[in-house]
């Protein structure tokens, strides 16, 4: 059984890793824009390779880890159990 923190079980395996290696040299450079939000990576940022966000298997390509991880596939999007509103006046 894998691991919880194995990067294959989270859905990057050998083939994520290969893709993200080949990127990772023109990262490096701060001249790749991220795919999601259309603004540079900057030189030594932090950034994840992007998955579409309705297909898991198709790679869009470098984005900042910000954006990744802040995509709607991320957020909670239930409701709150006792029904306040999440907007803080």
């Amino acid at each position: 059984m894998p691991r919880r923190g194995n990067t294959t079980a989270r859905g990057y395996g050998w083939q994520h890793q290969q893709i993200r290696a080949q990127w990772a040299p023109q990262v490096a450079t701060g001249r790749v824009i991220c795919w999601r939000c259309g603004e540079h990576i900057p030189r030594g940022a932090p950034w994840d390779l992007g998955h579409d966000d309705h297909n898991r298997d198709v790679y869009r390509g470098p984005e900042h880890r910000g954006c990744n991880r802040a995509t709607a596939s991320r957020r909670d999007a239930s409701p709150d159990p006792i029904g306040r509103s999440r907007t803080r006046w």
